[in-house]
């Protein structure tokens, strides 16, 4: 039987797929800012907003929305996963102890980079108690997370950059671990 949070992990890493294309399309070729940021109004059953023109500075601003987008994103990508994970081991309870086999290790470390995002969604900051204080391996990266302080920033090269969360979620489908059990 499929895992019900299939669905809504997909939807989250197309979602990340999405945030980091536009960011590369805005570097690449600039779209016009008196084009974009205009007055918008959008009337909907049940959604109605309106939005002032000139709400960017500079166009600068808009690339900086599209980077903080890709941030909000890949915390929600990774708070799905853990989602899913966490459905599907029933040992962890809420964080995984103990972390003695490759999946535990794995949840443990999706549980870590999600606390980054959970407890700091603009700024993301690590949460990291001893416990989780150890060298991952994924795939053919190590991602050491010894050398980590508790409340310091998080940066996407402690963990290898964003590729390292389709890596993990690969291993995890890999492992069994989106399997009802």
């Amino acid at each position: 039987m499929e895992n019900p949070h299939t669905k809504a992990l997909d939807t989250a890493f197309l979602m990340l797929s999405f945030a980091i294309k536009l960011w590369h399309y805005l570097q690449e070729h600039p779209i016009n800012k008196e084009l974009f940021d205009i007055s918008l109004t959008i009337n909907a059953p049940g959604n109605i907003i309106c939005l002032a023109d000139n709400e960017f500075d500079s166009y600068d601003d808009i690339v900086l929305a599209s980077e903080n987008n890709i941030s909000i994103c890949f915390g929600a990508a990774t708070c799905t996963l853990w989602e899913a994970l966490n459905k599907n081991l029933p040992y962890t309870k809420g964080n995984p102890n103990p972390m003695n086999t490759e999946e535990e290790k794995l949840a443990g470390l999706c549980y870590m980079i999600r606390c980054c995002f959970a407890h700091g969604t603009t700024v993301p900051r690590w949460q990291i108690t001893d416990r989780y204080k150890t060298c991952y391996n994924v795939y053919n990266k190590t991602i050491d997370l010894t050398i980590l302080k508790n409340g310091q920033p998080f940066y996407y090269k402690h963990i290898g950059g964003y590729e390292t969360l389709w890596s993990l979620r690969a291993k995890a489908s890999e492992l069994g671990l989106f399997r009802i059990l």
